[in-house]
């Protein structure tokens, strides 16, 4: 197998996903990742601001993760 396609496609495949599907999902999570970031700093520096929205937002994208993670492992066998 051409060493460049298992480097792009393995993974994606193992997850029952198209590469573009891959791509998607994973840059949905790392810009929500940044929104999150963003929220902690700010909390950070005046901490009366966002007081538990950092934390309810990382349940938030935890539980996307793990539902996203158990419907495609779901579909492999």
């Amino acid at each position: 197998m051409n060493p460049i396609h298992s480097i792009f496609l393995n993974h994606p495949k193992e997850l029952n996903m198209t590469y573009f599907e891959h791509l998607k999902h994973a840059c949905s999570y790392g810009f929500r990742s940044l929104q999150c970031s963003f929220v902690f700093i700010i909390h950070g520096i005046v901490p009366c601001l966002f007081e538990h929205t950092g934390s309810t937002m990382i349940r938030k994208l935890n539980d996307d993760l793990q539902s996203h993670s158990n419907k495609k492992c779901d579909n492999v066998e």
